[in-house]
């Protein structure tokens, strides 16, 4: 399902018009940037819960739950390699110790309204996974 959602988004990269009201320009990528933000925020809060399910399920020598929480994180990983930042809006860091999230990739050539659009099928693609995610009962 996530992949297709990030096909239907790489889709709208080309087949949105390119012409664009410059006057509204920044107030859509001030939106596209703060879905992004919100998309960046729930993908670390669901990389946490991951992990803390990981640690219930090693607890309660679950081996099922283990490979759909390996699963879920693989498909994180990939989400993350989906996203790209919006133009013009400065990087906000979100590392733990060390460890690197969210990649600087810059996006590629789009209308705003494109971005925008994006940014929606991103973070609607996380909420997915943290559904998904919050659904998984170990036991």
């Amino acid at each position: 399902m996530i992949r297709k959602q990030l096909v239907i988004g790489a889709l709208y990269l080309f087949l949105l018009p390119s012409c664009t009201d410059r006057n509204s320009t920044n107030e859509v990528l001030a939106e596209a940037n703060k879905v992004h933000l919100e998309s960046v925020a729930m993908h670390d809060q669901v990389e946490k819960e991951i992990n803390k399910k990981k640690k219930i399920a090693i607890e309660r020598n679950s081996a099922a739950h283990l490979v759909k929480l390996d699963s879920l994180h693989k498909l994180v990983d990939l989400w993350e390699e989906g996203t790209v930042e919006v133009p013009g809006f400065e990087h906000e860091h979100h590392h733990e110790s060390g460890k690197e999230h969210h990649q600087h990739k810059n996006a590629p050539q789009m209308t705003d309204e494109s971005m925008l659009e994006y940014q929606r099928n991103t973070k609607e693609a996380i909420q997915e996974l943290q559904k998904y995610l919050n659904d998984l009962e170990i036991r």
